[in-house]
């Protein structure tokens, strides 16, 4: 007689800089699925600026870092708190986000099926073709998902799940050659799981719907800055050569750049 594999224990965080709204909304299509939530699924909220207050829940937490840790060190954080305290997964969700139903249990599913994978996304409306949805719903409750699971170079950090015993393996994000908000070091961290012998995985069984940059904006950080802070610290750690290897073209990547293309594909 056939089982299935043992849920995953889940630790979930939210890095959050003001902008309450944002985030008391992505914890509510979080809750909306309580009665399916996995059974030790634990919810965070990095309160970066120090103004947050988590509605009534015993799952969700509050941590106040004292600083702007900004995305890569709330991640890092995270990751590290997961390891820590015995997580499987860790996933990290922006607060521009909204999920749709049965989110969580969807974007961790492929942990079990998977037992190489390092990362998973959860498919999007958003930057790059090779996470988004095949149809984009009006809105992420509208989603019909889709049993389907696409490996891929890369994945964004917008809604991202981590393996918690393959980074204590390879290491968590590299805060050093990205120690600006963290653009960039999603890639670096796939290509070294991938050099390491795991995979990266997009889900259509989740998706997110990113209203994209409300945090950016709020602290005046530029998308030219940000494409910086990715060429600089992919070229440094990986030469020019780290296209090829993300599956990308010498055309990823051109000044003042909204969004991928087909170009910036090889």
């Amino acid at each position: 007689m056939s089982t299935s594999p043992p849920q995953p224990r889940v630790l979930v965080a939210i890095p959050a800089y003001g902008s309450a709204e944002l985030t008391d909304t992505v914890l509510s299509d979080l809750l909306r699925d309580d009665p399916d939530l996995l059974p030790d699924a634990r919810i965070v909220v990095v309160d970066n600026a120090g103004d947050y207050e988590p509605p009534p829940s015993v799952r969700v937490t509050r941590h106040r870092s004292g600083a702007n840790l900004r995305w890569i060190g709330s991640a890092n954080w995270a990751l590290k708190t997961a390891q820590d305290e015995g997580f499987d997964v860790c996933a990290v969700l922006n607060n521009d986000t909204r999920l749709s139903p049965g989110f969580l249990a969807a974007l961790v599913a492929p942990f079990a099926e998977r037992p190489d994978a390092a990362i998973v996304a959860a498919c999007y409306d958003d930057f790059w073709l090779h996470q988004r949805a095949s149809v984009i719903p009006e809105t992420a409750a509208a989603y019909e998902p889709v049993d389907a699971i696409r490996e891929v170079p890369f994945c964004d950090g917008t809604a991202i799940a981590f393996s918690v015993p393959v980074v204590a393996q390879i290491g968590s994000l590299d805060t050093e050659a990205f120690p600006r908000h963290g653009y960039g070091s999603d890639i670096d961290l796939a290509l070294r799981a991938r050099t390491a012998g795991f995979s990266c995985l997009v889900t259509e069984g989740a998706y997110v719907s990113h209203l994209r940059r409300a945090t950016m904006n709020r602290l005046g950080e530029t998308s030219e800055a940000n494409r910086a802070e990715i060429l600089d610290g992919m070229n440094a750690k990986w030469g020019e050569g780290w296209r090829a290897r993300a599956g990308l073209s010498p055309d990823a990547f051109p000044p003042h750049n909204t969004g991928s293309g087909a170009s910036w594909y090889l």
